[in-house]
C-alpha cells in the first residue's frame, strides 16, 4: 500500500511538472509576449523595457525555474495582462468554483444512486436498459454542447434560468446539472455493480430461499 501511494505521488509530481513545462513553453513560444504586452503602437525601446520588467529578456529555462521556485513558496507572480497578484485572483474565485463543484457532485449522486439501484434490482429490464442508456448519454455528450442546449432551451427560449452570473442558486442550476451529467455515469455504474454484488451474495440468496 505504501509503495502504491509513493508510486502515485511520484506520477502526480511528474505529471504536474510536465504540464507546467508545456504550458510555460506554449505561452512563451506563442509569439513576442513583450510586444503583445507593450501594445501594437509600442516602440522597440518600450518593448525592451517591458521585456526587462517581466524578465522576458532572460533565457526561457531561467524564467521557468524562477517561476517554479516562487510558485513552490506560494508566490504565483502577477498576471501579465491585469498586473494583479495571481494568488489573489485565484482565491477571489475559488469560492464560486467550490460551490459549483459541490452542487455538481450532489446532482450527479442524486441522479446516479436511484438509477444504479433500480438497474440492479431490475436487471435486464427496460429500467436497466434505460439507466445504462442515460449513463452512456451522460458520458458521450460533450459538456460544452450539453451546456449550450440547456442555455438555448431554459435560458433563451423559456427564460426560466439566468445564463450568467453567480449571485443566487438559480445561476448554478444549469452549469451544475451539466457537470453533474458528466460524473453521473461513473457513480451510476459503481452503484449498480455494488448492488449486483450484494444481491448475488450467499446471505442474500439464503434469505430469499427462506
Amino acid at each position: 500500500m505504501v509503495k502504491f501511494l509513493i508510486h502515485r505521488l511520484y506520477i502526480s509530481v511528474l505529471v504536474a511538472i510536465t504540464v507546467s513545462v508545456i504550458a510555460f513553453a506554449l505561452l512563451r513560444l506563442s509569439g513576442d509576449l513583450a510586444a503583445e504586452l507593450a501594445g501594437e503602437d509600442a516602440s522597440e525601446e518600450e518593448i525592451t523595457v517591458v521585456a526587462k520588467q517581466y524578465g522576458l529578456d532572460r533565457p526561457m529555462y531561467i524564467q521557468y525555474f524562477d517561476w517554479a521556485g516562487n510558485a513552490l513558496q506560494g508566490d504565483l507572480g502577477r498576471s501579465l495582462f491585469t498586473n494583479e497578484p495571481v494568488a489573489e485572483m485565484i482565491f477571489e474565485r475559488i469560492g464560486v468554483t467550490l460551490k459549483l463543484a459541490f452542487y455538481s457532485i450532489v446532482i450527479g449522486l442524486v441522479m446516479a444512486i436511484p438509477l444504479g439501484v433500480l438497474a440492479a434490482v431490475k436487471p435486464n429490464t427496460w429500467i436497466d436498459r434505460m439507466s445504462l442508456g442515460l449513463a452512456v448519454f451522460g458520458q458521450a455528450i460533450p459538456n460544452f454542447f450539453f451546456a449550450l442546449l440547456l442555455i438555448l432551451v431554459f435560458g433563451v427560449q423559456l427564460r426560466w434560468l439566468p445564463i450568467s452570473g453567480n449571485d443566487t442558486l438559480a445561476h448554478f442550476i444549469m452549469p451544475a446539472f451539466t457537470l453533474g451529467m458528466g460524473v453521473m455515469p461513473q457513480f451510476m455504474r459503481l452503484t449498480r455493480t455494488g448492488m449486483l454484488d450484494v444481491l448475488g451474495s450467499d446471505f442474500i440468496r439464503t434469505a430469499r430461499a427462506k
